[in-house]
Formats: C-alpha cells, structure tokens, sequence
C-alpha cells in the first residue's frame, strides 16, 4: 500500500531521529570516557567536539547534557513510531517536542559562542532539531491542525511527565551514592611528595575527568597548564619537557625525569606508579 505524504514525513523523521539517538550515544560515550588523543571530531582549538563535550556546559544537575539528548530522542522514535498509523493524534506531541528539543539547540550554541569553539557532532544534532522541526510544522499543517496551545499540552502531558520522570531518575542515579565517597587527600598529598607533576590542559577531557575522580582532593596535586590559552600557562616548561598529549605524568628527582606516563589513571594507579602506598 502506497505511503500517504505525512508517513512519509514521519519514517524521514524516524531515520533522522536514528541518527541523532546514535551521536547523542557517541557524545555520551565521549563525555564520560573522552579518548586520550582526543575525539574523532576534533580539528583544532575552535572545531572540537571534547572542549565543548567535557566543558562547564557539557552538564546539567551533574548529568551529561548529550545524555538528555540521548532519552529526548529515544521517546521521539516512541512517539514517531506510534504516529506513523494515527499521525493526527501524535500531531501535536510530536511539534511540541521539538520545541523542547529547540531549548536545548539555543543552549549549546551560546554554550559554543562562551567557549569559542564549535562542536561538529553537536551541530549535527542541533540540523537534525531545526529540520525535525521544520518537518512537524508541515505535518500540522497538512493535517489542518491549527496550533492550539491548550491541545497541544493536553496531547503531550503523557510524554512530559515521563521525561520529567525519567530525567529526575537520571539526575538521581548521578548525584547520589549509597556507598562512602573515598579521599583521595593521602595518595594526592604522597604524589605530589614524590615529585610527581601532571602536565595538563584545561582544553583537555581526560584531565578535567582526572580532576572529578580526584575530587577535592586534586588540590593537593601539582599541575602544569600547558595550553597558552589557560590560566597561568608554563607553555615553554610543557614544550622543553616535549609534551604533545594531556595529561602527561612525569616524575623528577632533581631535574632529572625517572619516568612518565601518558593518559588516563586512577587515583589508585598513580599511586602506583608514584611509589605510593595504596
């Protein structure tokens, strides 16, 4: 049976949701396990998905921003799936939702306009709402739906309520833990000791994944900006040293390296390897 023009519209949706679900799972992934040499979406200071990815911005009530993205888009293919038979009665819901969807857009482009930088993949995302949007708006109007505040909320209500639900379980499951919060001030306090510096970047994703692990105790930790655009910057030390990945550990004894090590590490590893005890 041949496809009416408004299912047409909403499978095009439907696959352009697929692909906006998958880079919202990719910045997700990216945001908490940002890869060492950076993400495949970084081209330099101003194109780069893991400044704005890993950024003060990234988060919202302590969960992923791309996270949000990622639940927005899976109740979207639910709400598109179940309109492709009874498109007038998901109509509404679905143009509504893009709104929504639009806050956010409006949020990371002033996010990337503070950062000075411009996320690729995120940009994706924000062509995927703009167009989804576009999309829903003829759908109404091939439908002759008028845009009726009072319909729309009373047709979306259901779906609200279970975003709202399911983001305050989100935000729940990543600001509350049922075991004790470990210190890390000992092993800090011991690395630092040892003569052991990290050799970081404030642009850099595992770093500032390094400081969350360490948490308050990260103070007690001797780090080296090496980028020229962060605070305090030692670029000249960072480049004699021949630094060319954050973060970069490196232990001294009297001028002299005895060792380094690139990446990620745990607190527990970096006592390892600083001669610390665990």
């Amino acid at each position: 049976m041949a496809k009416n023009p408004v299912q047409k519209i909403v499978i095009t949706m439907i696959i352009l949701s697929l692909i906006g679900l998958a880079t919202s799972i990719y910045l997700v992934q990216n945001h908490y396990n940002p890869p060492l040499g950076g993400s495949g979406c970084d081209f330099g200071e101003v194109v780069s998905c893991s400044l704005v990815n890993t950024s003060i911005f990234s988060e919202l009530f302590g969960v992923s921003v791309a996270l949000f993205g990622a639940l927005w888009f899976i109740l979207l293919l639910i709400i598109l799936y179940k309109a492709r038979k009874e498109p007038k009665k998901h109509a509404l819901t679905i143009f509504l939702w893009h709104i929504l969807g639009l806050l956010s857009v409006i949020y990371l482009v002033i996010a990337e306009f503070i950062l000075q930088a411009i996320c690729p993949y995120c940009t994706l995302v924000h062509i995927i709402i703009i167009t989804q949007l576009i999309l829903s708006f003829i759908i109404l109007k091939k439908l002759n739906i008028p845009l009726n505040i009072k319909k729309m909320l009373q047709q979306a209500k259901p779906w609200i309520i279970t975003v709202f639900l399911l983001s305050l379980l989100l935000i729940f499951a990543f600001n509350f833990s049922f075991g004790e919060k470990k210190n890390y001030d000992n092993i800090a306090k011991c690395i630092t000791e040892k003569n052991v510096v990290m050799y970081g970047s404030f642009r850099c994703g595992v770093c500032a994944k390094t400081r969350e692990k360490f948490g308050d105790s990260f103070q007690y930790i001797k780090e080296i900006e090496c980028h020229p655009q962060g605070e305090n910057p030692e670029t000249e030390r960072c480049l004699e040293k021949n630094i060319e990945l954050t973060p970069t550990w490196i232990m001294e004894v009297d001028g002299q390296e005895i060792k380094r090590q690139v990446g990620y590490m745990t607190p527990e590893e970096l006592a390892v390897f600083s001669g610390c005890d665990v």
